[in-house]
């Protein structure tokens, strides 16, 4: 099983000590592979007893067992990661820049999917599917990935809210989020501090909050009933959204066909509208192509 497959399976059962652990184990994935248990726990600021616990938490015989499938994917970013990042560095073509990028998106979809709990999937399927108003937040970089979350819900189903910072205040937005409610959240480090914010304010009066992020030790997680990774890592100034969007395309599809007569009624009665009010081009009829 991947290791963040691990987390997400067991974090739940992980003392504080113990998620303090893995969220530096986590962090420092290319430093901890070459720690003892005792040398990792001297950096953490834990007792060694709490590293091997960690490990058997995680399902291995002991700290050696983890510290092997550490060592293991390590290899296999040395094999993928860190080339890519040399050429690209010393990348000569726009040619090589494109492979080297797309190979790297390719990546982010496969680790993605083997990552995700289904069940967890499942869960925000049926809270989308089911909550009375849907509050979507992504700000910076993630906000792009918000709209396309929150466009299409809106295709779907009413009661979709997309927190706008740009426009006045954003709390404005959540003076009547509550019980029944769903709060969806994305951030990518850096987080940004609003987003974890507005998550606590919502959970705190009664909402359910689901976020879409990087890991389950992500800050945004704290405040969230179900999470969702995504792996993201590109060698460029941006990041890579193209299994963010792929996860919200596969959570839009999945809610489409909870009621097909419903998602079809409302899609014909927007297409309807969109040709009345001729919001898409079309070929003038009757007109000849020139040649």
């Amino acid at each position: 099983m991947p290791f963040d497959s691990l987390l997400l399976e067991k974090k739940p059962n992980l003392t504080t000590a113990q998620q303090r652990a893995m969220k530096y184990i986590n962090e420092n994935r290319e430093e901890a592979v070459f720690l003892t248990a005792s040398s990792l726990s001297r950096r953490i600021g834990v007792s060694e007893a709490t590293i091997v616990r960690l490990a058997q938490a995680l399902g291995f015989d002991g700290y050696r067992a983890m510290q092997k499938m550490l060592r293991g994917d390590f290899q296999n970013r040395l094999s993928t990661d860190v080339l890519l990042e040399q050429t690209v560095k010393h990348a000569k073509t726009d040619e090589e820049i494109l492979v080297k990028v797309v190979q790297e998106d390719i990546r982010n979809l496969t680790q993605t999917l083997e990552s995700l709990s289904i069940e967890t999937f499942h869960r925000a399927v049926a809270e989308m599917a089911t909550a009375r108003r849907i509050f979507v937040i992504g700000l910076k970089g993630s906000h792009s990935t918000a709209v396309v979350l929150a466009r299409y819900l809106g295709f779907l189903r009413d009661g979709i809210c997309l927190l706008k910072p740009e426009f006045g205040d954003i709390w404005d937005s959540f003076q009547e989020v509550g019980e029944g409610d769903l709060v969806i959240g994305i951030s990518f480090p850096r987080y940004t501090r609003i987003t974890i914010e507005a998550l606590a304010h919502s959970r705190k009066m009664g909402a359910r909050v689901g976020v879409i992020t990087d890991s389950l030790l992500s800050p945004l997680a704290d405040h969230a009933h179900w999470v969702l990774p995504v792996r993201h890592q590109l060698d460029s100034f941006i990041e890579s959204y193209a299994a963010v969007v792929s996860l919200i395309n596969a959570l839009l599809t999945a809610l489409s066909v909870q009621n097909p007569s419903d998602t079809l009624k409302a899609l014909k009665k927007r297409e309807s509208l969109w040709k009345e009010k001729e919001i898409y081009w079309t070929k003038p009829a009757g007109r000849k192509r020139e040649n």
